[in-house]
């Protein structure tokens, strides 16, 4: 995943990026990180923004809040 692929991701979703990395498991600053470009994506938070894309929008959408809670 590429940083804009990253922040594409986050903007779809309606997201900061602060509010994406934690919804990914990530910390904030690593978020920041991925969105500008000075950090590779990491595998891990690439599977999980390909995991939540492929659910049925009703189920991503509560997953989402429950991690933002």
């Amino acid at each position: 995943m590429s940083k804009d692929e990253f922040n594409a991701w986050v903007e779809r979703y309606g997201l900061t990026v602060d509010k994406a990395s934690k919804v990914l498991g990530t910390s904030r600053a690593n978020g920041f990180k991925y969105a500008n470009g000075t950090r590779p994506v990491s595998k891990s938070v690439a599977y999980g923004a390909e995991a939540i894309d492929l659910l049925p929008s009703e189920i991503r959408t509560d997953l989402i809040q429950k991690r933002l809670a």
